[in-house]
């Protein structure tokens, strides 16, 4: 009873100072007032609303497909921690996928059973849009630059240098190793600068010629391009698809192929295990410029999870650790938003070759 009298004249209190101020203490809620009228605060925060607008037609699980640069058994545990990575931001599972063949990327994005594609060189970003309606979202980076070549390698450079193989020495995790290069390859500062050496295509025709895999910008669609232009028919070539851009390294340092191709530098990769790999593949020629790989999405995804994905994969590449995956997949340094007319020399070359090829 006591307490209640207090209670009683605390309300009455605050009710005589509100009244004096001429106005209502809105922190005191007159006991008569009927529940329902009473104004709810307003906490609600409109941003998380949005977002959970936004989030309403996502999927609950998203699958990342990654380009075979390489053996695709050598890429699945990476392709796995970037999967991670992106899941972590944006709250769904994601699983990553490394198929056998760079057409399978192409197969998945069109049937749904692929939502992201990384690491997708030029052409099958083309391919990807046209084929299956996918959207591009980030260019790779590299070394600064968002083009790259295709460089020709030899283990005769009698037959394909002018001049005797210059070395030039690099250093990696406290290790020196030699490059050797000829032509004038090595005085190149950036992609632009190609094209040189590609006159000593015409001894082509006489040897084992190395690419890469069917659909690889560098390693397949931009050099048997450059092939045709010089007058030769595909058919009549001897040549082999390695597999993968480290395979045709190494199938010119082998001797299984005497000239290759690849992206530049792919030597750089097989130090570790072939120290002398710069020393007996040298590289005589470099393409065009080619534009970069980049990651695309399927276009059926709302567009709300196509920004969210965009920025995750740019905060990834941003942060000094989790960037690493990126570095070790395919040397990514970094990214910037796509642009479709990015990929247009791409399209135009592939479909060139389509024509002449019949």
């Amino acid at each position: 009873m006591k307490m209640r009298s207090v209670a009683a004249l605390v309300a009455a209190t605050a009710l005589v100072l509100a009244a004096c101020n001429g106005a209502e203490d809105p922190d005191v809620v007159p006991e008569d007032v009927p529940e329902e009228t009473i104004p709810e605060d307003d906490d609600t925060d409109d941003t998380d609303d949005a977002a959970d607008d936004d989030r309403a037609d996502w999927p609950d699980r998203l699958v990342l497909t990654l380009q075979p640069a390489e053996n695709p058994q050598d890429l699945i545990d990476d392709a796995q921690i970037l999967g991670d990575l992106i899941s972590e931001r944006l709250g769904i599972e994601v699983e990553a996928t490394v198929p056998d063949d760079y057409q399978a990327v192409i197969v998945a994005l069109q049937t749904g059973a692929a939502d992201i594609g990384g690491g997708f060189g030029p052409v099958n970003v083309a391919r990807a849009m046209d084929q299956a309606g996918a959207v591009p979202i980030l260019q790779s980076e590299r070394f600064g630059e968002f083009l790259y070549v295709s460089q020709w390698f030899t283990n005769d450079p009698d037959t394909f240098c002018a001049d005797d193989p210059v070395a030039e020495t690099y250093e990696s995790d406290g290790e020196e190793y030699t490059m050797l290069f000829c032509n004038g390859v090595n005085e190149l500062q950036t992609s632009e600068d190609g094209p040189v050496g590609l006159d000593f295509l015409e001894f082509a025709g006489d040897v084992t010629i190395s690419f890469v895999a069917q659909g690889s910008a560098s390693g397949q669609v931009f050099p048997s391009f450059g092939l045709i232009q010089r007058g030769y028919d595909l058919g009549d070539l001897d040549t082999i698809i390695a597999g993968g851009h480290p395979e045709s390294v190494l199938a010119v340092y082998n001797g299984d192929a005497t000239i290759g191709v690849s992206f530049n530098d792919a030597r750089e990769g097989l130090v570790s295990e072939v120290p002398d790999v710069g020393e007996q593949v040298v590289v005589f020629a470099w393409s065009d410029p080619i534009p970069n790989d980049g990651f695309v999405m399927r276009g059926d995804l709302p567009e709300s999870l196509r920004e969210a994905v965009t920025e995750a994969l740019l905060d990834i590449a941003n942060d000094e650790v989790a960037g690493e995956v990126l570095r070790d997949l395919y040397n990514i340094d970094g990214f910037r938003r796509a642009d479709p007319e990015d990929f247009e020399n791409a399209r135009q070359v592939d479909q060139q070759l389509g024509e002449l090829l019949g």
